[in-house]
């Protein structure tokens, strides 16, 4: 990532470089020279979801911490609440993520951060490198609540994702009154 910010900053006239990331190793680019032409999206979820689905990136804790210090370092940070998974008691478990953010991150990030809200689709190619690389992992299809977008390939049911949208809503204003929300798809 290194070389890839410098070389972006020392060539790119014009536009800016965004990446999101689900790790917390942000030391290295601190220091860089990247004169507010980068765009770090870190990509959140409850820690249960972390630990269950995200197996193996960084936990919700580090990843606050790490927007922190991008944003001290000058970096412009947004938020990714992604893949949203609808497990039991969604609502309680996202609540609680947004007043974790809230809570955790510094006012300077609070007053210019971006969020996007990313609802999770899945695959029946997702579903079989699950089952072979996490075999306890849990199934996360589900036909009650999924819907098919295209062979082999689901997503949740408009009127499920119309509520998520709400509930989102509702919950950012709550929270985080003055931040934009980009999208939530």
């Amino acid at each position: 990532m290194v070389w890839t910010i410098e070389n972006f900053v020392k060539k790119a006239e014009k536009g800016l470089l965004t990446f999101p990331t689900k790790f917390d190793m942000v030391d290295p680019i601190l220091d860089l020279d990247h004169q507010g032409k980068i765009i770090v999206r870190m990509s959140v979820n409850p820690q249960e979801i972390i630990s269950e689905i995200e197996i193996g990136t960084s936990p919700l804790k580090n990843r606050v911490e790490a927007i922190n210090k991008l944003k001290e370092a000058g970096y412009k940070v947004g938020i990714l609440i992604a893949p949203v998974v609808l497990v039991d008691n969604w609502k309680e478990k996202y609540e609680e993520l947004i007043k974790y953010l809230y809570d955790n991150l510094t006012e300077d990030v609070k007053k210019n951060v971006f969020f996007e809200i990313i609802f999770m689709t899945y695959s029946y190619i997702h579903n079989a490198i699950n089952q072979e690389a996490f075999p306890n992992a849990i199934n996360l299809y589900n036909k009650d609540i999924m819907m098919v977008r295209g062979r082999g390939r689901y997503m949740y049911k408009k009127e499920i994702r119309e509520d998520g949208g709400i509930f989102f809503k509702g919950v950012m204003k709550k929270f985080f009154p003055d931040s934009e929300i980009k999208y939530i798809v």
